[in-house]
């Protein structure tokens, strides 16, 4: 089977599981043991990676999600961070939290169930705890976030954990998010490669991309690349014209994705705190 035939199968068949299954996969992408978790302690959670390997899910040995599965569901699984370089540890983290006033607390509560990633100015800004005016310096002080890059800051996984009592998921939260593929008409299918997501692509995605454009929003975009793979990317919207969108990325490079492989566009709406507007990033 082909990459983007497997990838959109996999797509398909992650929307048709059950709520149980879900976490659980969800949970295992996310480097989670779920057997060892208090909120999967109902569960017969051998039963369920049983029939999650069934369907070609996880590996047949050990626990692990298949390639496909850990593209589907981004690189925030469960809106939680990769494993962090140095980690802090959870004295460490508590002292830090009895530090921080409620501004700052409020900064964390917009990124602990994710995207955990954030858009800020100067996000490499050389900052101590004596010398933090705001917010965000004070947050990158104690390192309960860390810089990305020069606009983007995250919110390091064992933090989150923290925040979160040691719950994967909010216990008031919805089924998991997953990638929005949605059925269209198959006079829609592209050309090439990516030609098996003609039949799942969505059609609501034009109307964001001109409001994005208009307004200079930034955009997170699903779409095919051109062997299939789904992927996601944060933008800023050029134009829409000629059979493509054209983009810049938040690193400022160029991208154009041809209309034909766009799966589904959300906006992102910044959080205004006491630094330039914090903007959340899938």
């Amino acid at each position: 089977m082909g990459s983007d035939a497997s990838s959109a199968a996999t797509a398909h068949t992650l929307a048709r599981l059950g709520e149980d299954e879900l976490r659980v996969l969800v949970a295992l992408a996310a480097g989670a043991d779920p057997s060892a978790l208090p909120e999967f302690e109902a569960l017969d959670v051998a039963a369920v990676a049983d029939e999650l390997r069934r369907q070609g899910l996880i590996t047949q040995t050990g626990m692990a999600v298949t390639d496909a599965v850990a593209r589907a569901l981004g690189p925030f699984p469960a809106g939680l961070a990769p494993i962090s370089a140095e980690p802090l540890d959870e004295a460490t983290i508590t002292q830090a939290l009895g530090r921080i006033g409620d501004d700052d607390r409020r900064v964390l509560e917009r990124l602990v169930w994710g995207p955990p990633q954030g858009t800020v100015g100067n996000a490499q800004r050389a900052v101590t705890w004596p010398d933090a005016a705001s917010p965000i310096d004070r947050l990158l002080a104690l390192r309960l976030l860390r810089p990305v890059d020069e606009r983007t800051v995250i919110l390091p996984r064992e933090v989150a954990l923290v925040l979160r009592g040691g719950r994967i998921f909010d216990e008031n939260g919805e089924r998991p998010a997953l990638p929005r593929v949605q059925a269209a008409s198959t006079d829609r299918r592209p050309a090439g490669a990516a030609g098996a997501f003609g039949e799942r692509q969505s059609t609501d995605w034009r109307p964001v991309l001109d409001t994005a454009a208009q307004s200079d929003l930034w955009v997170q975009l699903a779409y095919a690349e051109e062997d299939g793979t789904l992927t996601s990317a944060i933008v800023r919207v050029l134009f829409v014209a000629h059979g493509s969108a054209y983009l810049v990325r938040r690193a400022g490079a160029r991208l154009t994705v041809p209309t034909g492989r766009i799966i589904s566009a959300q906006t992102l709406e910044p959080v205004v705190i006491n630094d330039p507007p914090l903007e959340q990033r899938n």
